[in-house]
């Protein structure tokens, strides 16, 4: 018995239904843990702010723990509850989940760099982990928004990744960074990659199930 090929447009119609697929994946389940790990961050780095401005303390920067202390644990609570109403991955699912294993594995391994410097003695190493947090989260949503072809995750990730580099310049130039401006830059580069971009394909899904 032959094997029944595939012509072009049947091909990029499977890879269409599988993109399909995967944007409503990040609407329904995979949404809320998006929103959860963006709220948690925007919320962490609002305190920060704002023990900052009012009464600075060195201990105020070990506030940042909480993003992987409770983004962690209320992740693996919300797959092991969304497992069973999913379906079956599909591949462009993979590659979005490849995606962020490695941003968040090299969110590990930045940490890791940074304790071994405090321990020497350079605590300005913790700086890494802002540049981290604008240029390689913004290049992972980037792809993302690549992967599934929306537009908003694209936008946002270019967006916050630029800003990772000026700020980056500007440290390299000796400017000082500055809570007041960097902080609510912070804020602002993770509403646009992962806020509005759950937003939009959410509200987009929604309409279509109240058309069907």
């Amino acid at each position: 018995m032959e094997d029944k090929k595939i012509t072009p447009q049947e091909s990029m119609a499977i890879i269409s239904s599988m993109i399909d697929a995967s944007k409503q994946r990040v609407a329904m389940p995979d949404l809320r843990i998006s929103i959860m790990w963006a709220s948690l961050t925007i919320v962490t780095a609002a305190v920060v702010l704002a023990l900052s401005l009012t009464a600075y303390a060195p201990w105020v920067n070990f506030i940042w723990f909480a993003i992987p202390v409770i983004g962690f644990p209320a992740m693996m609570l919300m797959v092991r509850k969304n497992d069973n109403r999913k379906g079956v991955k599909t591949y462009v699912d993979k590659i979005s989940d490849g995606i962020w294993r490695i941003v968040s594995s090299i969110a590990i391994l930045v940490t890791v760099i940074c304790i071994v410097f405090q321990a020497a003695g350079y605590y300005g190493a913790w700086l890494s982990m802002l540049f981290y947090a604008f240029i390689v989260v913004g290049f992972g949503a980037a792809i993302q928004g690549i992967v599934i072809e929306e537009r908003s995750y694209v936008f946002g990730g270019m967006f916050s990744a630029i800003i990772g580099f000026a700020v980056m310049a500007l440290s390299f130039c000796g400017v000082s960074l500055s809570v007041v401006w960097a902080i609510p830059l912070y804020i602002l580069c993770f509403l646009l990659m992962f806020i509005v971009p759950a937003f939009i394909i959410s509200r987009r899904y929604n309409r279509k199930s109240v058309s069907e």
